[in-house]
Protein backbone atom coordinates (compact mmCIF):
# COMPACT_ATOMS: atom_id res chain seq x y z
CA UNK A 1 0.00 0.00 0.00
CA UNK A 2 1.44 3.29 -1.14
CA UNK A 3 2.05 5.22 1.89
CA UNK A 4 3.65 8.84 0.83
CA UNK A 5 4.20 10.71 -2.33
CA UNK A 6 6.13 13.58 -3.58
CA UNK A 7 4.86 17.00 -5.25
CA UNK A 8 4.87 20.23 -5.94
CA UNK A 9 3.48 23.02 -3.40
CA UNK A 10 3.93 26.75 -3.83
CA UNK A 11 5.17 27.99 -0.30
CA UNK A 12 5.69 31.23 -0.87
CA UNK A 13 4.61 34.41 -3.54
CA UNK A 14 7.85 35.26 -4.65
CA UNK A 15 6.60 36.13 -8.20
CA UNK A 16 8.61 33.20 -9.82
CA UNK A 17 8.17 29.82 -10.55
CA UNK A 18 11.78 28.51 -9.07
CA UNK A 19 11.46 30.39 -5.61
CA UNK A 20 8.15 30.28 -4.81
CA UNK A 21 8.04 26.60 -5.48
CA UNK A 22 9.14 23.52 -3.60
CA UNK A 23 8.71 19.45 -3.65
CA UNK A 24 7.03 17.94 -0.45
CA UNK A 25 6.26 14.53 0.77
CA UNK A 26 2.89 14.01 0.99
CA UNK A 27 0.79 11.38 2.78
CA UNK A 28 -0.87 9.25 0.31
CA UNK A 29 -4.98 9.08 0.83
CA UNK A 30 -6.45 5.46 -0.63
CA UNK A 31 -9.85 6.61 -3.22
CA UNK A 32 -12.96 6.67 -1.71
CA UNK A 33 -16.26 5.98 -3.02
CA UNK A 34 -16.42 6.86 -6.75
CA UNK A 35 -12.09 8.09 -6.77
CA UNK A 36 -9.40 6.37 -8.37
CA UNK A 37 -5.70 6.20 -7.32
CA UNK A 38 -3.61 7.70 -10.38
CA UNK A 39 0.45 7.11 -11.09
CA UNK A 40 0.86 10.24 -12.84
CA UNK A 41 3.03 9.29 -16.06
CA UNK A 42 3.31 12.81 -17.50
CA UNK A 43 2.40 16.74 -16.61
CA UNK A 44 1.61 19.39 -18.93
CA UNK A 45 3.69 22.70 -18.45
CA UNK A 46 2.07 25.88 -18.39
CA UNK A 47 4.51 28.21 -17.81
CA UNK A 48 2.73 31.43 -17.81
CA UNK A 49 -0.39 29.83 -15.58
CA UNK A 50 2.24 28.36 -13.35
CA UNK A 51 4.31 31.91 -13.17
CA UNK A 52 0.89 33.94 -12.45
CA UNK A 53 -0.13 31.60 -9.76
CA UNK A 54 3.11 32.52 -7.61
CA UNK A 55 2.03 35.59 -8.04
CA UNK A 56 -1.25 35.47 -6.85
CA UNK A 57 -2.78 36.70 -9.89
CA UNK A 58 -4.84 34.81 -11.12
CA UNK A 59 -8.61 36.31 -11.31
CA UNK A 60 -10.27 33.06 -10.24
CA UNK A 61 -7.60 31.78 -7.73
CA UNK A 62 -7.08 32.41 -4.15
CA UNK A 63 -3.22 31.20 -3.87
CA UNK A 64 -2.69 30.40 0.13
CA UNK A 65 0.86 28.59 0.60
CA UNK A 66 1.00 25.70 1.00
CA UNK A 67 -0.46 25.59 -2.74
CA UNK A 68 -0.48 22.39 -5.14
CA UNK A 69 0.12 23.45 -8.76
CA UNK A 70 -0.04 21.59 -12.09
CA UNK A 71 -3.43 21.96 -14.39
CA UNK A 72 -3.23 18.69 -16.72
CA UNK A 73 -2.00 15.19 -16.10
CA UNK A 74 -2.41 11.69 -17.43
CA UNK A 75 -1.09 8.24 -15.93
CA UNK A 76 -2.54 5.11 -14.71
CA UNK A 77 -4.87 4.24 -12.16
CA UNK A 78 -3.63 1.63 -9.80
CA UNK A 79 -6.09 1.29 -7.03
CA UNK A 80 -10.21 1.46 -7.38
CA UNK A 81 -12.41 2.84 -4.54
CA UNK A 82 -15.88 1.63 -4.00
CA UNK A 83 -19.00 1.93 -6.96
CA UNK A 84 -16.40 2.46 -9.61
CA UNK A 85 -17.75 1.48 -12.61
CA UNK A 86 -15.94 0.95 -15.73
CA UNK A 87 -12.74 1.44 -15.20
CA UNK A 88 -10.38 -0.70 -14.06
CA UNK A 89 -6.67 -1.05 -12.64
CA UNK A 90 -4.27 -0.29 -15.44
CA UNK A 91 -6.34 1.93 -17.23
CA UNK A 92 -4.91 5.24 -18.79
CA UNK A 93 -6.53 8.39 -17.92
CA UNK A 94 -6.27 12.26 -18.49
CA UNK A 95 -7.33 15.23 -16.20
CA UNK A 96 -7.68 18.73 -16.38
CA UNK A 97 -8.00 20.03 -12.98
CA UNK A 98 -5.90 22.31 -11.25
CA UNK A 99 -3.62 20.84 -8.47
CA UNK A 100 -3.44 17.50 -10.13
CA UNK A 101 0.08 17.46 -11.96
CA UNK A 102 3.19 18.30 -10.45
CA UNK A 103 2.71 15.40 -8.20
CA UNK A 104 3.55 11.72 -8.55
CA UNK A 105 -0.09 10.22 -7.51
CA UNK A 106 -3.49 11.63 -7.47
CA UNK A 107 -6.54 10.53 -6.16
CA UNK A 108 -9.21 11.58 -8.14
CA UNK A 109 -12.91 11.99 -9.07
CA UNK A 110 -13.84 9.30 -11.59
CA UNK A 111 -16.44 11.62 -12.81
CA UNK A 112 -13.64 14.13 -14.10
CA UNK A 113 -11.00 11.64 -15.62
CA UNK A 114 -11.24 10.79 -19.41
CA UNK A 115 -10.10 7.11 -20.21
CA UNK A 116 -7.28 6.99 -23.32
CA UNK A 117 -5.87 4.51 -25.06
CA UNK A 118 -2.35 5.16 -23.46
CA UNK A 119 -0.82 7.71 -21.31
CA UNK A 120 1.32 9.35 -23.65
CA UNK A 121 2.88 12.82 -23.66
CA UNK A 122 0.94 13.49 -27.18
CA UNK A 123 -2.26 12.43 -25.69
CA UNK A 124 -1.69 14.62 -22.99
CA UNK A 125 -1.03 17.59 -25.33
CA UNK A 126 -4.68 16.77 -26.95
CA UNK A 127 -6.14 16.80 -23.88
CA UNK A 128 -5.09 19.95 -22.54
CA UNK A 129 -4.06 22.08 -25.77
CA UNK A 130 -6.37 20.31 -28.42
CA UNK A 131 -9.27 20.57 -26.91
CA UNK A 132 -8.85 24.24 -25.96
CA UNK A 133 -8.23 25.08 -30.12
CA UNK A 134 -11.27 23.03 -31.20
CA UNK A 135 -13.72 24.73 -28.64
CA UNK A 136 -12.04 28.27 -29.50
CA UNK A 137 -12.50 27.59 -33.27
CA UNK A 138 -15.82 26.60 -32.69
CA UNK A 139 -17.51 27.93 -30.13
CA UNK A 140 -15.88 31.72 -29.66
CA UNK A 141 -14.82 32.14 -33.50
CA UNK A 142 -17.38 30.62 -35.01
CA UNK A 143 -15.18 28.82 -37.89
CA UNK A 144 -16.27 28.31 -41.19
CA UNK A 145 -15.25 27.08 -44.40
CA UNK A 146 -13.37 28.78 -47.23
CA UNK A 147 -11.71 31.29 -44.34
CA UNK A 148 -8.59 32.94 -43.86
CA UNK A 149 -7.12 32.36 -40.20
CA UNK A 150 -4.05 33.47 -39.00
CA UNK A 151 -2.43 32.28 -35.80
CA UNK A 152 0.33 33.58 -33.51
CA UNK A 153 2.93 31.20 -31.84
CA UNK A 154 1.52 28.59 -34.36
CA UNK A 155 3.89 26.31 -33.22
CA UNK A 156 3.33 26.29 -29.68
CA UNK A 157 1.21 23.63 -27.51
CA UNK A 158 -2.10 25.51 -28.76
CA UNK A 159 -1.47 26.76 -31.63
CA UNK A 160 -0.18 23.79 -33.83
CA UNK A 161 -3.62 22.71 -32.99
CA UNK A 162 -5.43 26.02 -34.20
CA UNK A 163 -3.24 25.54 -37.42
CA UNK A 164 -4.47 21.78 -38.08
CA UNK A 165 -8.11 22.54 -37.09
CA UNK A 166 -8.50 25.35 -39.06
CA UNK A 167 -6.41 23.82 -42.54
CA UNK A 168 -8.74 20.46 -41.93
CA UNK A 169 -12.19 22.75 -42.30
CA UNK A 170 -10.75 24.08 -45.34
CA UNK A 171 -9.38 27.34 -44.60
CA UNK A 172 -6.17 29.18 -45.72
CA UNK A 173 -4.10 28.74 -42.48
CA UNK A 174 -1.29 31.86 -41.81
CA UNK A 175 0.99 30.96 -39.16
CA UNK A 176 3.43 32.88 -36.86
CA UNK A 177 6.78 31.71 -35.45
CA UNK A 178 9.99 33.83 -34.86
CA UNK A 179 12.16 30.77 -36.26
CA UNK A 180 13.17 29.36 -39.22
CA UNK A 181 12.95 25.91 -37.59
CA UNK A 182 9.34 26.04 -36.14
CA UNK A 183 8.36 27.52 -39.84
CA UNK A 184 9.21 24.14 -41.22
CA UNK A 185 7.46 22.23 -38.36
CA UNK A 186 4.30 24.52 -39.24
CA UNK A 187 4.59 24.06 -43.14
CA UNK A 188 4.37 19.80 -42.06
CA UNK A 189 1.13 20.26 -40.47
CA UNK A 190 -0.49 22.17 -43.47
CA UNK A 191 0.07 25.88 -43.01
CA UNK A 192 -0.57 27.71 -46.48
CA UNK A 193 1.69 31.18 -45.52
CA UNK A 194 4.10 30.93 -42.55
CA UNK A 195 5.43 34.59 -41.60
CA UNK A 196 8.90 34.72 -39.49
CA UNK A 197 8.17 37.88 -37.62
CA UNK A 198 12.08 38.03 -36.86
CA UNK A 199 12.73 38.23 -40.60
CA UNK A 200 9.64 39.79 -42.17
CA UNK A 201 7.13 42.29 -41.44
CA UNK A 202 3.81 40.64 -40.51
CA UNK A 203 1.89 44.25 -41.79
CA UNK A 204 3.98 44.05 -44.90
CA UNK A 205 2.79 40.34 -46.02
CA UNK A 206 -0.86 41.28 -44.97
CA UNK A 207 -1.12 44.35 -46.63
CA UNK A 208 0.71 43.07 -49.98
CA UNK A 209 -1.02 38.99 -50.11
CA UNK A 210 -3.93 39.67 -47.77
CA UNK A 211 -5.86 42.56 -48.79
CA UNK A 212 -9.27 41.03 -48.01
CA UNK A 213 -8.03 40.87 -44.88
CA UNK A 214 -8.52 38.02 -41.80
CA UNK A 215 -11.83 36.43 -40.91
CA UNK A 216 -10.67 35.09 -37.86
CA UNK A 217 -6.80 35.86 -36.04
CA UNK A 218 -6.35 34.04 -33.10
CA UNK A 219 -3.95 35.42 -30.73
CA UNK A 220 -2.16 34.45 -27.43
CA UNK A 221 1.00 36.93 -27.63
CA UNK A 222 -0.65 40.59 -27.92
CA UNK A 223 0.91 43.59 -28.49
CA UNK A 224 2.24 44.54 -32.01
CA UNK A 225 0.93 40.88 -33.12
CA UNK A 226 -2.99 42.15 -31.76
CA UNK A 227 -2.50 45.80 -33.19
CA UNK A 228 -2.05 44.26 -36.65
CA UNK A 229 -4.20 41.48 -36.45
CA UNK A 230 -6.81 44.27 -35.40
CA UNK A 231 -5.76 46.22 -38.13
CA UNK A 232 -6.31 43.71 -40.86
CA UNK A 233 -9.44 41.75 -39.87
CA UNK A 234 -11.58 41.57 -42.79
CA UNK A 235 -15.69 42.19 -43.17
CA UNK A 236 -17.44 40.32 -39.94
CA UNK A 237 -13.41 39.60 -39.10
CA UNK A 238 -12.68 37.58 -35.52
CA UNK A 239 -9.82 38.38 -33.19
CA UNK A 240 -9.57 35.74 -30.43
CA UNK A 241 -7.73 36.99 -27.48
CA UNK A 242 -6.05 33.39 -26.07
CA UNK A 243 -3.38 35.45 -24.07
CA UNK A 244 -0.62 38.14 -23.84
CA UNK A 245 2.70 36.26 -23.78
CA UNK A 246 4.55 39.23 -25.06
CA UNK A 247 3.55 41.57 -21.87
CA UNK A 248 2.32 39.18 -19.25
CA UNK A 249 4.76 40.04 -16.94
CA UNK A 250 5.15 43.66 -17.72
CA UNK A 251 3.23 46.52 -16.45
CA UNK A 252 -0.07 47.51 -18.52
CA UNK A 253 0.50 49.48 -21.36
CA UNK A 254 -0.77 52.93 -21.49
CA UNK A 255 -1.46 52.60 -25.82
CA UNK A 256 -2.04 55.73 -27.40
CA UNK A 257 -4.67 54.73 -29.82
CA UNK A 258 -8.29 55.25 -30.89
CA UNK A 259 -10.66 53.57 -29.67
CA UNK A 260 -11.68 49.94 -30.80
CA UNK A 261 -14.46 50.43 -32.14
CA UNK A 262 -13.20 53.11 -34.92
CA UNK A 263 -11.77 50.07 -36.10
CA UNK A 264 -14.94 46.97 -35.81
CA UNK A 265 -17.88 49.17 -36.46
CA UNK A 266 -17.33 50.00 -39.89
CA UNK A 267 -16.70 46.13 -40.78
CA UNK A 268 -18.85 44.63 -38.21
CA UNK A 269 -16.00 43.07 -36.56
CA UNK A 270 -15.58 41.83 -33.43
CA UNK A 271 -12.76 40.76 -30.52
CA UNK A 272 -13.30 38.18 -28.64
CA UNK A 273 -11.79 36.70 -25.62
CA UNK A 274 -11.00 32.74 -25.12
CA UNK A 275 -9.89 31.04 -21.88
CA UNK A 276 -10.79 27.05 -21.36
CA UNK A 277 -11.81 27.16 -18.12
CA UNK A 278 -14.76 29.73 -18.68
CA UNK A 279 -16.56 26.77 -21.11
CA UNK A 280 -16.72 23.75 -19.59
CA UNK A 281 -19.47 22.94 -21.26
CA UNK A 282 -17.86 21.85 -24.06
CA UNK A 283 -15.02 20.05 -23.04
CA UNK A 284 -16.20 16.40 -22.85
CA UNK A 285 -17.85 16.40 -26.57
CA UNK A 286 -14.34 18.38 -27.61
CA UNK A 287 -11.95 15.87 -26.10
CA UNK A 288 -14.19 12.82 -27.28
CA UNK A 289 -13.59 14.39 -30.86
CA UNK A 290 -10.44 14.93 -31.25
CA UNK A 291 -9.09 11.87 -29.32
CA UNK A 292 -10.99 10.63 -32.65
CA UNK A 293 -9.22 12.33 -35.15
CA UNK A 294 -5.82 11.61 -33.44
CA UNK A 295 -6.71 7.78 -32.92
CA UNK A 296 -7.88 7.86 -37.04
CA UNK A 297 -4.25 9.72 -37.90
CA UNK A 298 -5.70 12.82 -39.00
CA UNK A 299 -3.91 15.04 -36.51
CA UNK A 300 -0.54 15.15 -35.02
CA UNK A 301 0.48 16.19 -31.88
CA UNK A 302 3.74 17.88 -31.52
CA UNK A 303 5.67 17.48 -28.65
CA UNK A 304 9.15 19.48 -27.50
CA UNK A 305 11.65 16.91 -27.81
CA UNK A 306 13.90 18.09 -24.68
CA UNK A 307 13.82 15.73 -22.08
CA UNK A 308 12.15 17.18 -18.54
CA UNK A 309 12.46 14.46 -15.79
CA UNK A 310 11.16 14.19 -12.42
CA UNK A 311 9.79 16.92 -10.44
CA UNK A 312 13.08 18.49 -9.98
CA UNK A 313 12.82 19.29 -13.78
CA UNK A 314 9.75 21.59 -13.44
CA UNK A 315 11.11 24.56 -13.09
CA UNK A 316 13.75 24.07 -16.17
CA UNK A 317 10.99 23.33 -18.08
CA UNK A 318 8.79 26.70 -16.99
CA UNK A 319 11.92 28.37 -17.75
CA UNK A 320 12.05 26.97 -21.28
CA UNK A 321 8.95 27.63 -22.43
CA UNK A 322 8.50 31.76 -20.71
CA UNK A 323 11.85 31.87 -23.07
CA UNK A 324 10.03 30.55 -25.90
CA UNK A 325 12.66 27.93 -27.11
CA UNK A 326 10.12 25.43 -27.88
CA UNK A 327 8.31 23.85 -30.44
CA UNK A 328 4.76 21.83 -29.68
CA UNK A 329 3.81 21.11 -25.97
CA UNK A 330 6.23 21.05 -23.35
CA UNK A 331 5.99 18.21 -20.98
CA UNK A 332 7.06 17.05 -17.47
CA UNK A 333 7.72 13.11 -17.23
CA UNK A 334 7.08 12.01 -13.90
Amino acid sequence: MLQSYRKIVIDRLTGEFRSSTRIVEAPARPPGPGEVLVRNHYAGVNGIFDQNLCRNTIRYVDVVPPYDMGVEAIGEIVALGDRVENLRIGDAVAIVKLGCAYREYQTADVARLIRVREASPEILALIASGVSAMVALERIADMKSGETVAVSAAAGGLGQFVVQLARRAGNHVIALTGSDHKAALLRELGADRVVNYRTESLRDVLTREYPRGLDIAYDSVGGEIFDAFLDHLAMYGRLIVSGHTSDFDKPVEDVPHPRIYHKLYWKSASVRAFQNPAFPQYFDDAAHRILDLYYRGELRALVDPTPFVGLESAADAVEYLLAGRNAGKVVLRL
